[in-house]
Order: C-alpha cells, then sequence, then structure tokens
C-alpha cells in the first residue's frame, strides 16, 4: 500500500512540475502601493515584477503578504481568477478596456494616450467620461497616482529603491 502511494505521489509531482509554464521576469522593481476604493482599502510595501505579457505584484503589510496579484491571460487576486472585464468592474467600479491595470502598474499612459502632457520626467492625463469616471492619472520616474474622482478611487504606486 505504501509502495503505491509514493509512487502515485511521485507521477502527481512529475505532471505537475511539467504543467507549471516558466515565466521569465525582465524587470522587478520594489514598490510602495495604495489603493482605496469604496470596497477596498490596502497599504503595503511589496514588490512588482513585469516580463513580456506577465505582471506579478506582491504587497506585504506587517510582514504578512496581503496581495498577490498576477495577470497574463485572466487577472489572479490569491489565487481567485477572474476576467480582466470582472476584475475591472470589482476594483474601477466601471467596465475599462482590459488592460487598465497594467497599465498603471507599468506606469505606461492609459486610455491611448488621450489628452496626455508630457512633463519633464513624464507624463499626465485627464480623461473624462460622462456619468462613468473622471480620471487624473500622473506617472514619472519616482511611481504613479491614479485618481478617479467620480468613483472614489485611488492607485498611488511609489517606486522604491532601483529596478533589476
Amino acid at each position: 500500500m505504501y509502495r503505491f502511494l509514493i509512487v502515485f505521489a511521485g507521477v502527481m509531482l512529475f505532471f505537475s512540475a511539467c504543467s507549471v509554464k516558466e515565466q521569465t521576469i525582465e524587470t522587478s522593481q520594489p514598490v510602495k502601493l495604495i489603493i482605496k476604493t469604496p470596497l477596498v482599502k490596502l497599504s503595503g510595501i511589496g514588490f512588482y515584477k513585469k516580463g513580456g505579457k506577465y505582471a506579478n505584484l506582491q504587497i506585504f503589510s506587517g510582514g504578512v503578504a496581503t496581495l498577490d496579484y498576477k495577470s497574463a491571460g485572466n487577472i489572479c487576486i490569491n489565487d481567485k481568477c477572474m476576467t480582466r472585464g470582472i476584475f475591472n468592474e470589482n476594483l474601477f467600479l466601471q467596465p475599462h478596456y482590459d488592460e487598465l491595470i497594467d497599465d498603471i502598474l507599468a506606469q505606461k499612459p492609459i486610455y491611448n494616450s488621450k489628452n496626455i502632457i508630457k512633463t519633464e520626467d513624464g507624463f499626465s492625463q485627464h480623461v473624462i467620461k460622462a456619468q462613468e469616471f473622471d480620471i487624473s492619472y500622473e506617472a514619472n520616474e519616482s511611481g504613479a497616482e491614479f485618481y478617479d474622482l467620480q468613483n472614489n478611487i485611488t492607485i498611488q504606486i511609489t517606486k522604491l529603491g532601483k529596478e533589476q
């Protein structure tokens, strides 16, 4: 009986190890994150890792992992996966375009650079859609700040230390 369990465990380990897709990390950046929405309030320090179409944000508060965000196809938060549309409606309270959170985390322009104003070390944007959102967004060398004034949403990312 024990021999069967050992063989079975070995076979399962082999197949599970083969099924894990290796993700290549191109950058890793220590960050401070603040998220305030009507449904979520989160603040902590962690790491933002990016590689290809993969992004991972791990945030710790009081030495405990409070957020493990993974984005490849779908978005997974603490191992609970959902489509990007459902994620947007849960976090932003609106059905924004699918990659909005990825653009904010990567400090890229949002909404195809609509209303972008270049600054010395980054850019700012003000994007409004009547009855849905009023976004003020700024990104520069030290981080990014996203505010949806209509839906009372704040996302602040501050880079800490050096990117690796």
